[in-house]
Parts: structure tokens; C-alpha cells; sequence
């Protein structure tokens, strides 16, 4: 009995040394994992000065949905090894030990024993079940495949929500900048007019009109810092710095603005890299091998078992024991299971037949994706070079119009006019621009360009 004893333990030992190898550990996911860099913690009463790259940055570190995406990809990468388990040998150890009452009835003269104990290692190795444990692992690993590229759309998704935040505050303090110049115009106009009024020189429905204007200017101007002030707080949090966190930006408006490449280019980039094609490509390869994993629950099951152990009886007299084994083929086929594995095989059918309707939504939606942002970013182009057109031609004609103001060649309405109209113009190139910077981020989420730091964002090549 104690070799039988000690021969259990001794096995457990090893297989549980052998698993502990490769075990993995619950210490090393208590959080989601953020490198260790201080400048990624902000004080909030120290405002910082952040550039684009630096708030994408930010985000990968802060944003729960991009690290649960990477850690699905761990979950996956497990399922897999689960999956493929059933290719490689299964090593289990038993052991038992009975005592047994002599005074029993029915004893039989075979069972004329007290205590019995036993130790016993088994081993099974597949050979064959159909291609279920194959196709399951195959499945799992492309299962793995997808959601890699589920995180690399997570991670684009990141940064053209980034980005598009980032110009709606640039866009933001840009407006502001345009409703400052504007008030302080209209300011000046009021004073003239009104040092005009007391002169005899102006009515006062002109310096009522020249006050109703600075007031409007005041308004919006109003409108425009809040405007700001909530831009910056959705950066704040997009980011995942806190709302609390001051922080400024550190780009201004760009002076150049490229034109985008050939559709023929960038439809094929977009087929090579979008990472929504991949992903769901690979859950279509998935669903297709789920089928033959399935199917292979028809075919039988072949396997070679063995088992090695120590047997030990206390028969009154001199303990019988020795060792045994066995070793053998082993065929085992379901015949009827009530319609279990046709039932998984039309499930797996269906599944593949769903994928591959929400495969066809998918690349159709990209291709209209793409167009919109080449259509975007080409109309925000052409607005651009007229509306800084335009505000040259509004510049030139409100200073002119000032000029014969003062001279009395031109009445307050002209004046009122031309600064309305260069205000206008100026609001219009600033939103044509932030029009032009969403444009060509969202370009670069739907061909899939890959986000690299000090590369410049949001722009077309």
C-alpha cells in the first residue's frame, strides 16, 4: 500500500511542476497595464502644453477599451491552446484505497479481502476524432487572428477620435481668436462713431447701430470661449487625463494643405490594410472551419490508451501485490445522440452564413467610407482656396470702406457690412481648414494607415 501511495504523490509532483511552468499567473492582470512614464501624469493645476502625438499617447494608455482589446487578445490566444489540447497525450494519475467489511453479505470468494489500495498513471494519446480537435484549434487560432486585428481597429479608432478632438479644439481657439479680432474691430468703430455723434458729425441711430454691433461681437465672443471650453473638456476626456486637468495644444492652423492620391492608390491600400476587411475576413475562415470542426463529430473517435499502476490487497494472509498495465486501441463511435451534432452543424452553417452577409455590409460600407472622405476632403480643399480668397478680398474692402467712412464717402451700414462680411470669411476658412484636418484623419482610419509618433496625423499623401 505505501509504494502504491508514494508512487501517486511522486507523479502528482512531477505533472504539477511540469504545469506550473507554463501557468499563468493572476498577479500580472490586477489592472490594465500602464508603462511607467511621469509625464503621462498630469498635475491638474499645471497646465501643460500637448501636441497630437503626445494626447494619442495619452489615450493608449488611459483608454479601458483599447487595453480590454489587448487583453482579449490574450483571453483568445489561450482559447487556442485549449482548443489544440486535445492533440497532444493525457497524462492523469489515480489512486484509492478501500477497506472493505468481511462480514458482509454476498461476499464472493474472488473478494475475499479486507483493504485494497492503488496507485495508477493513465495515458491517452488521439489519433483520430473526425478533425474536431483540429479544426476547433484552427478555428480558435483564426478567432485570435481577428480580434489582433480588432485591436488594431481600436487602436485607429483611437487615434482619429483623438485627432478629430484635438482639431475641434484647434478649430475652437481659432474661432475665438477670429470673434476677439472682430469685437475689438467693432469696439474701435463704436468709439469713432460715437466721438462722431458728440461732434454733430454722425446720428445716433449710427452710434446705436455701431453699439447693437460691438454688443453682437460680445456675444459671440462669449460663444465662442464656451465653445472652446467644452472642445477642450471632451479632449480632456477622450484622452483619460480628467476633466480636471489643464491642459493647452500646441499646433496651429497648417499652411499647406495636400491633395489626396488617386482612388485607384488608396482603394488599394485601404483592401490591404483596413483592419475591419481583415478582422472580418479571418471571422469568416473562422466560421468555415467551425463547420468542419462540427462535422467531424459523425466519424468516429480513435485513440491509444495505456495505464500503468500498483495494486496492493490485505487478504488476512500475506498481502498480495504486484504491478499491472495495459495498453490498447480504442474505437469509439456515437451512433444516435438525439440530433446533437446535426443540430451543431446547422448552427455552424447559419453562423457561416451570417458572417458572411455582415462580410459583404462591411466591405460595402468601407468603400462608401472612403469615397465620403475623398469627397470630404477635396470639396474642404477647394473651400479653402476660396474662403482665404475671400478673406484677402473682405480685408482689402473693410479697410477701405473704413477709410471713406472717415472721409464721409461711405455710410455706417458699409462699414457694419464690411466687417460682418470679413468676420464671416475669416469663420469660414478656419471651419474649412478644421473641415479639411477631420477629413483626412478619418481618411487615414478607413485605409488603415498605422499610427506612428512624430508622423504627422490627419494629413493625405
Amino acid at each position: 500500500m505505501v509504494r502504491s501511495v508514494i508512487l501517486a504523490v511522486a507523479v502528482v509532483f512531477l505533472l504539477t511542476a511540469a504545469q506550473d511552468r507554463y501557468a499563468y499567473s493572476a498577479e500580472a492582470v490586477k489592472g490594465p497595464v500602464v508603462p511607467e512614464k511621469a509625464e503621462a501624469r498630469l498635475d491638474p493645476p499645471e497646465t501643460k502644453i500637448l501636441t497630437l502625438d503626445q494626447c494619442i499617447e495619452l489615450a493608449f494608455r488611459n483608454n479601458p477599451g483599447f487595453q480590454i482589446e489587448q487583453e482579449k487578445i490574450t483571453e483568445l490566444e489561450n482559447d487556442y491552446t485549449i482548443a489544440s489540447a486535445g492533440l497532444y497525450p493525457k497524462v492523469t494519475v489515480s489512486g484509492y484505497y478501500s477497506r472493505v467489511n468481511m462480514e458482509r453479505v454476498g461476499i464472493q470468494p474472488i473478494m475475499q479481502y479486507g483493504e485494497e489500495s492503488l496507485g495508477q498513471v493513465k495515458l491517452k494519446q488521439l489519433l483520430y476524432d473526425g478533425g474536431k480537435t483540429r479544426y476547433s484549434g484552427r478555428a480558435a487560432s483564426k478567432a485570435a487572428d481577428a480580434q489582433r486585428s480588432s485591436t488594431e481597429a481600436a487602436r485607429l479608432d483611437t487615434v482619429y477620435i483623438v485627432s478629430q478632438a484635438y482639431y475641434r479644439v484647434l478649430e475652437a481657439r481659432e474661432l475665438l481668436r477670429v470673434g476677439e479680432n472682430s469685437r475689438s474691430q467693432r469696439e474701435a468703430f463704436f468709439k469713432l462713431t460715437d466721438s462722431y455723434f458728440k461732434a454733430g458729425k454722425a446720428t445716433r441711430i449710427e452710434a446705436l447701430k455701431a453699439e447693437a454691433q460691438l454688443l453682437d461681437a460680445e456675444r459671440s465672443l462669449i460663444q465662442a470661449r464656451e465653445a472652446l471650453r467644452i472642445s477642450e473638456l471632451i479632449l480632456r476626456k477622450t484622452i483619460g487625463i480628467g476633466v480636471d486637468a489643464q491642459i493647452t495644444i500646441a499646433d496651429g492652423l497648417p499652411d499647406t494643405f495636400a491633395e489626396p492620391a488617386n482612388d485607384e492608390l488608396l482603394l488599394a491600400r485601404m483592401v490591404e490594410n483596413n483592419p475591419d476587411l481583415k478582422k472580418s475576413a479571418q471571422f469568416k475562415e473562422q466560421a468555415r472551419l467551425s463547420i468542419d470542426s462540427a462535422t467531424g463529430s459523425y466519424l468516429p473517435e480513435i485513440s491509444l490508451q495505456g495505464s500503468y499502476g500498483y495494486r496492493q490487497r490485505d487478504t488476512g494472509q500475506p498481502p498480495l501485490s504486484g504491478d499491472e498495465w495495459m495498453a490498447g486501441v480504442f474505437l469509439e463511435w456515437s451512433l444516435f445522440e438525439g440530433g446533437t451534432t446535426r443540430a451543431q452543424v446547422a448552427k455552424a452553417r447559419a453562423r457561416y452564413r451570417e458572417v458572411e452577409w455582415n462580410d459583404k455590409a462591411i466591405r460595402d460600407q468601407v468603400r462608401v467610407d472612403l469615397s465620403q472622405a475623398l469627397g470630404d476632403i477635396r470639396t474642404a480643399i477647394a473651400s479653402i482656396r476660396s474662403s482665404k480668397r475671400l478673406v484677402e478680398a473682405q480685408d482689402e474692402s473693410y479697410k477701405a470702406t473704413m477709410e471713406f467712412y472717415k472721409r464721409g464717402k461711405a455710410t455706417y451700414i458699409e462699414v457694419l457690412s464690411a466687417e460682418t462680411d470679413l468676420t464671416q470669411a475669416k469663420a469660414a476658412y478656419v471651419r474649412s481648414v478644421g473641415d479639411y484636418q477631420s477629413a483626412s484623419a478619418r481618411l487615414d482610419r478607413v485605409t488603415g494607415k498605422r499610427y506612428a509618433a512624430n508622423e504627422k496625423q490627419g494629413g493625405v499623401q
